[in-house]
């Protein structure tokens, strides 16, 4: 009896030690994880440019929409930094403009403005609480567009004079000019880019240099911008987390330094929503970097009768969103999940400050509408009504990080209750669709339209693959937003497989690619990948879609050489035809529409593609048919 006694009290002495080792060792890495040791440098040591500097709005992140005939209202600031010791200009005395097209083969055409009138104001496009934003004031010049001017994207050049001084500031693809503004159009999202660096794997975050040049090219991002001009929707949504920035202290830098030298690739318009990663403090803080690229860190436009809110869902505090490293192999920050601050009662949608109560003021303001859609990165609603997006993530099964944010119930509470149609969002890397009905007596649901990334993520055999959604509005009303199932976006490259294992690795054949015809003097019927420049001597392209969906592409551009001749399109139809001033050259739009393909069941396994041979003919003699040229647009 007394053996066993000894025995219970060496048992019980053995677990106390065992209990109190692993409370130390709790404790200890609980110092290690949630305190602020490893954090990376905050000292900027290279500054990205500061690329919204005098003209504020459009910029190539928050573009305008115009027609021919219209008028642009641009904001400008005397200001480089925004508000500052320095007061804005009293009087200037003249503004100008000028619009030049972003595509090369127009070179030559542009048009100068003069400002119909000019007025000092609070920003309609930077909202309270950005750094443009009311009470400062800023300069509104407003522009009249030529009754005649060419639909095409444009880069903006504003130029004001004032006592002493003259200031001009441009932006690239800030203008879009389309024939007519009106309820019908197309737009395509895009979620999760995460431009790069190599060799950044680690034990904790794998990573793949799949896609990445060895000179740290993202060769991802431009095929699957490549795609996006093929089809050429009437704009582009950007969801969040273009860079990773989460690797080695002046990651940000090099990779949003890449991102944007990418982002020029478009040929359509591109609105930017920030994501997390965009946010991260490594050396620099991205939030800074976000508003003197882009522009406002939330905002809204208009379509016709639709209204677009962009929102920005990563609201923590500085000390949160410092980069840090652990234990030589953790790299992250306190937090990466959604919160959006300033809801004291999220009950109470008139309790709301900040960016959750403009918000509020933005819906309302537009709950006529025809179309509303709330344009976020992280989903308070997806998967399920789960709220992924901003809870805390478990590691080691003991320790939770990353989440615990507020506002996702906010969030929700004003899409029902302002009868949001769709929301748009990223974060998760994953398809997922859900609804949730609306408040007020109302009927309608709001769809929850959560997506996939654009990059090949840690590679391997995934339950994902690089995507798109691709979305019709017709009449103000959207239409089907999921590829052949009712969630999943629409793959860029075949073998890839919705609701299945895609081998990320193994990837390689663009779901959609147009390549272009040899001319006179090839075989009959060969294709050529398209050089570098886009430009080459050519007469059609062969389009080959793998996708299980018809699919139109208005995004071919055949440039001919005399302006004269008449030209037929089989396999298309012109749509548009421009005459480039200076020249006898005259560039005809081309649309295409493919039937569906027949995808492979795998990576590994081909698809059949559906082809369409486009061929641009002449009546012209076979030596002026012999000086064409076809681009696909994707300089």
């Amino acid at each position: 009896m007394m053996h066993m006694k000894k025995n219970l009290i060496r048992t019980l002495q053995i677990l106390g030690l065992i209990v109190i080792i692993l409370t130390v060792t709790y404790s200890g890495f609980s110092v290690i994880i949630y305190g602020s040791s490893g954090r990376f440098p905050v000292k900027r040591t290279l500054f990205p440019p500061v690329r919204v500097r005098n003209l504020i709005w459009p910029t190539i992140g928050y573009p305008a929409l115009v027609a021919p005939g219209s008028s642009l209202e641009a904001e400008f600031d005397f200001n480089e930094i925004g508000p500052g010791a320095r007061t804005q200009e009293d009087r200037p005395s003249a503004w100008n403009a000028v619009l030049t097209p972003s595509r090369q083969a127009l070179e030559g055409l542009s048009y100068k403005l003069k400002a119909v009138r000019a007025w000092k104001a609070v920003s309609s496009r930077w909202p309270g609480g950005t750094s443009r934003g009311g009470p400062y004031q800023v300069w509104h010049a407003e522009f009249k567009i030529p009754a005649g001017a060419v639909p095409e994207l444009y880069d903006l050049t504003v130029e004001a004079q004032a006592p002493g001084r003259k200031l001009s500031d441009s932006q690239k693809h800030a203008v879009s000019i389309s024939e007519k503004i009106s309820d019908d159009f197309r737009f395509i999202t895009l979620a999760d880019i995460h431009v790069h660096r190599r060799n950044i794997t680690g034990i904790a975050q794998r990573q793949t240099n799949k896609g990445i040049s060895p000179e740290g090219k993202p060769i991802f991002f431009e095929n699957a911008i490549d795609q996006v001009n093929l089809i050429k929707p009437d704009f582009v949504v950007l969801l969040g987390d273009f860079v990773r920035a989460q690797h080695a202290p002046g990651d940000y830098q090099i990779e949003f330094a890449n991102f944007f030298n990418a982002l020029s690739r478009f040929q359509v318009p591109v609105f930017t929503v920030p994501g997390n990663h965009d946010q991260y403090v490594n050396e620099v803080d991205g939030s800074d970097i976000w508003e003197e690229s882009f522009g406002p860190l939330y905002y809204s436009f208009d379509v016709a009768r639709c209204h677009f809110t962009a929102a920005n869902s990563y609201e923590w505090p500085n000390s949160d969103r410092i980069v840090m490293e652990k234990l030589g192999f953790l790299v992250y920050p306190r937090k990466w999940q959604g919160q959006l601050k300033a809801a004291p009662n999220e009950k109470d949608i008139n309790s709301y400050a900040g960016q959750l109560g403009w918000l509020r003021d933005d819906l309302a303001a537009h709950v006529g509408s025809k179309l509303r859609v709330l344009l976020i990165h992280h989903d308070p609603y997806s998967p399920g009504g789960e709220g992924d997006s901003w809870k805390n993530e478990r590691f080691f099964g003991v320790y939770t990080l990353g989440g615990g944010g507020t506002g996702a119930k906010a969030l929700e509470r004003l899409v029902s209750t302002y009868h949001v149609n769709a929301v748009f969002s990223g974060h998760l890397h994953s398809d997922n669709m859900g609804q949730l009905d609306w408040q007020g007596g109302s009927p309608g649901t709001t769809l929850y339209a959560n997506q996939t990334m654009v990059y090949f993520d840690e590679g391997g055999i995934q339950k994902k693959y690089p995507g798109y959604r691709l979305v019709q509005v017709t009449d103000g009303k959207m239409g089907r937003v999921s590829y052949a199932d009712d969630k999943s976006s629409i793959p860029f490259y075949d073998g890839s497989v919705p609701n299945g294992e895609t081998n990320l690795d193994l990837l390689s054949r663009p779901a959609l690619s147009a390549l272009t015809l040899a001319a006179a003097g090839r075989a009959a019927g060969a294709a050529t990948a398209v050089p570098g420049t886009g430009v080459s001597t050519l007469n059609g392209w062969l389009v080959k879609n793998y996708l299980r969906i018809p699919m139109e592409l208005k995004g071919l551009v055949f440039e001919a050489a005399d302006s004269k001749t008449t030209y037929s399109v089989s396999g298309g139809q012109v749509y548009r035809t421009v005459k480039v001033p200076g020249s006898n050259r005259v560039l005809l739009y081309v649309r295409v529409n493919v039937g569906r393909g027949i995808p492979g069941a795998s990576a590994a396994t081909p698809g059949i593609p559906r082809q369409v041979k486009v061929l641009v003919r002449s009546q012209a003699s076979a030596k002026t048919a012999a000086t064409q040229k076809a681009a696909v647009p994707h300089n």
